[in-house]
């Protein structure tokens, strides 16, 4: 099995009761340690949960590695590195762009 690495990736987040947050939805960069696509998923699935939200789509979800190799990185998502980087267990998000309705 491969050693979990750190990966990023833009989530759509959807909240379960639209009452609650008064958005139809939100999306925003995820920093997690994960092995592939699949764990990155299970994971910004597992934070959305505890926010009462679950995960309506996944967007560039990739190793951190290859994402610097594209692009720098905002000081946000620095930020975020930096906290996820000494926690394998961290989830951490940052944020959140949300909008009113949604498209039809």
């Amino acid at each position: 099995m491969q050693q979990p690495e750190l990966w990023i990736g833009v989530v759509e987040l959807k909240p379960l009761d639209r009452k609650v947050y008064g958005v139809a939805g939100a999306f925003t960069n995820i920093v997690i340690w994960a092995c592939d696509a699949e764990g990155f998923r299970e994971k910004a699935e597992t934070i959305a949960a505890t926010i009462q939200m679950y995960v309506a789509g996944v967007e560039g979800a990739e190793p951190l590695i290859k994402r610097t190799e594209k692009r720098l990185l905002t000081e946000e998502i620095d930020d975020m590195v930096v906290r996820a980087e000494s926690n394998p267990n961290a989830i951490v998000y940052g944020t959140f762009h949300t909008y009113p309705f949604d498209e039809a």
